[in-house]
């Protein structure tokens, strides 16, 4: 058996940040991240592949620094799906039993019919989670196959998504070198590894704030209730400050990191932010009262947006473990109080909460920032298991050999490359992002 077998690679292309993982689960049921790297995004606009060749170049250049740090050649990865066009729809449907037992064929009947009656024109379900089974009357069953009863009744969440999504992700990737194994939608996997079981039993959100979109995972009774992506994120925050302080977008991206604040009265009446003279731009003062006025205006719009999609669900009131955010913009001091001041829910900050094996990059990969990739990562692998992990998801690197020296009998290439892999320490990330600006004081 390839000693590589057990990995999986997945792909996380958001909006501002691309970050590419290899992992597996280790006998004792950890979650093992071998390889880790990160990347800027460019083609992606709020979350949707809007330029195949330039998502290409930042998909290759994430999966190329972890192919180095380990390597082995990715050949197949998992991705996520984003944008504002995923869907929830809720399906119903019953069957009549042929001789008093419920049979997993009449279980596949109800899931062909909703899958097939729920998308619309040009979408596609990828999602299909069974809410509740009725057995002659009977609710709250999770299993009834092998039950007796002459009527067995399904509900189910169907979540889909614009099907030109991942025709332009699959073109992105392809053209970078690699093949897509499968696509998720990221609202879908986000609570993977950042949500625990009790959590979802009692009710709770996972609110992923990210640069272009920001994700909405509500879960009851241990179930996915639904799962959607708004077309507001980061860089809308971004973009009001730099039209209501009129200055350059990259003073106005600094000025939100550096001074931002989501509550407007916890910014300082007497304190300022000086920003530089460049490129002809006059120097000015902008106020931390303005600039944070400007901040919760937009994240109040946000949360209402939040607001509305829970309240579709019906289950405002039986979410008894609150809510939990992650993502970049959960960085915005303050932000949890303002999301429980205009919803009235208790809110943490998300990190892992899967088992994670202790490696070099731990930093990077257990902030509120990872939520999408470590989900993505663990569901890509626990499909590989259910296929029985596939060969060709990823791959020894054979070194060539010059023509003139004869070919060994024996390669090793493969136990050499994988003994490395979990048997040595590797280099760190290298730094992402360099600004020749200095801090804005």
């Amino acid at each position: 058996m390839n000693l590589t077998r057990e990995l999986v690679a997945a792909i996380d292309i958001g909006t501002l940040r691309t970050r590419a993982a290899i992992g597996r689960f280790t006998s004792d049921g950890k979650l093992e991240i071998v390889a880790y790297s990160e990347s800027l995004t460019q083609g992606v606009r709020n979350g949707v592949v809007v330029n195949i060749d330039e998502t290409a170049l930042s998909i290759r250049s994430a999966i190329s620094s972890i192919e180095k740090s380990i390597q082995l050649k990715v050949k197949k990865v998992y991705a996520g799906i984003s944008g504002q066009k995923i869907g929830n729809r809720h399906a119903t449907g019953y069957r009549m039993t042929d001789n008093g037992e419920v049979t997993q064929a009449i279980i596949n009947s109800l899931i062909d019919e909703a899958q097939r009656y729920t998308s619309g024109p040009g979408e596609k379900v990828y999602h299909l989670i069974p809410e509740d089974f009725i057995v002659d009357g009977e609710r709250g069953v999770n299993n009834p196959v092998g039950m007796a009863g002459r009527r067995v009744e399904a509900a189910f969440t169907v979540i889909s998504a614009s099907e030109s999504y991942e025709l332009n992700l699959k073109r992105s990737i392809e053209k970078a070198g690699y093949e897509l194994a499968s696509a998720f939608v990221n609202p879908f996997v986000q609570g993977s590894g950042f949500l625990s079981k009790d959590e979802k039993e009692a009710g709770v959100i996972l609110l992923d704030f990210g640069a272009g979109t920001t994700g909405v995972s509500l879960y009851y009774e241990n179930k996915l209730r639904l799962a959607v992506e708004l077309p507001f994120g980061g860089n809308v925050i971004s973009n009001d400050i730099r039209e209501g302080c009129n200055i350059i977008p990259r003073h106005a991206e600094m000025l939100k990191i550096q001074c931002g604040y989501a509550f407007t009265d916890l910014a300082l009446d007497n304190k300022y932010a000086q920003i530089p003279e460049v490129e002809g731009w006059p120097k000015k003062e902008i106020s931390f009262k303005n600039l944070c006025g400007i901040i919760q205006a937009r994240l109040e719009e946000i949360i209402e947006g939040i607001n509305f999609q829970i309240e579709s669900t019906g289950l405002l009131n039986k979410l008894g473990a609150g809510i939990v955010i992650s993502g970049g913009g959960s960085k915005m001091p303050n932000i949890d109080k303002l999301i429980s001041f205009m919803t009235g829910f208790d809110v943490r900050f998300g990190k892992p909460v899967v088992p994670i094996r202790e490696q070099l990059f731990n930093d990077q990969i257990t902030n509120g920032e990872s939520a999408t990739v470590i989900g993505l990562l663990i569901n890509g692998l626990y499909q590989a298991r259910r296929q029985k992990y596939p060969p060709g998801m990823i791959i020894s690197e054979i070194q060539e050999e010059p023509v003139k020296k004869a070919p060994e009998k024996k390669q090793s290439s493969g136990f050499n490359a994988l003994t490395s892999l979990f048997g040595k320490a590797r280099d760190g990330i290298n730094g992402l992002i360099s600004d020749e600006d200095s801090e804005i004081k």
